[in-house]
């Protein structure tokens, strides 16, 4: 009789772990598929999708002259990129310029470095042209890119993207409030699973 409450709890406990092992996967999935690019970084040095593959990353689109959001996104993207060090992750940052065309590699960089952005794994990209962004940015992340005929400031989305491995937009984040712990944990899954 013993033997066989024994057997039941053993069961009862394995079914419990089974169901907590499958709740570690990622709620609320877009999985689109990030488009091929080759664009140089604020060292000059070319990036592209292939750079990306094997690791995870995180992006955002910014711009230099930005009087609103790029400035907190980007101290924002700082802070999360310490926090993955701190929890030794082996994340990648991406941050594309919406302003390419005044965005060049040295502004850029001092931009970053206004930041202390960690350069050894955070790229800022421009090398391309205003029309490329404006349709690379709708493309892949689904937001608008849009740089107004009148000089006003670039309209662009204030998201964090969660790239996979393979190059898959796996989920969006609000990238002025930021679910900074979500993000981790998120990252870490998709460590976990390669």
């Amino acid at each position: 009789m013993l033997k066989n409450y024994k057997i039941i709890i053993i069961g009862f406990c394995a079914a419990i772990l089974a169901a907590c092992s499958g709740n570690s996967s990622i709620p609320d999935t877009t999985n689109w598929e990030l488009g091929e690019f080759q664009y140089i970084n604020q060292d000059g040095e070319q990036v592209g999708l292939e750079d990306l593959k094997g690791e995870v990353t995180v992006v955002n689109l910014i711009f230099t002259n930005c009087t609103t959001v790029c400035s907190p996104m980007t101290a924002n993207m700082a802070r999360l990129q310490r926090m993955a060090g701190e929890e030794e992750l082996d994340a990648r940052f991406l941050s594309f310029s919406v302003d390419p065309e005044v965005d060049s590699p040295e502004v850029l960089k001092e931009f970053g470095e206004n930041f202390q952005a960690d350069f050894t794994t955070w790229d800022f990209l421009t090398g391309y042209s205003q029309t490329e962004i404006e349709k690379f940015g709708p493309e892949n992340f689904k937001t608008i890119v849009a740089k107004p005929k009148n000089g006003g400031e670039v309209v662009h989305g204030t998201s964090f993207y969660l790239i996979n491995q393979d190059g898959i937009i796996i989920k969006s984040y609000n990238g002025l409030d930021v679910p900074y712990e979500e993000i981790l944990e998120h990252i870490k899954i998709l460590e976990d699973q390669q």
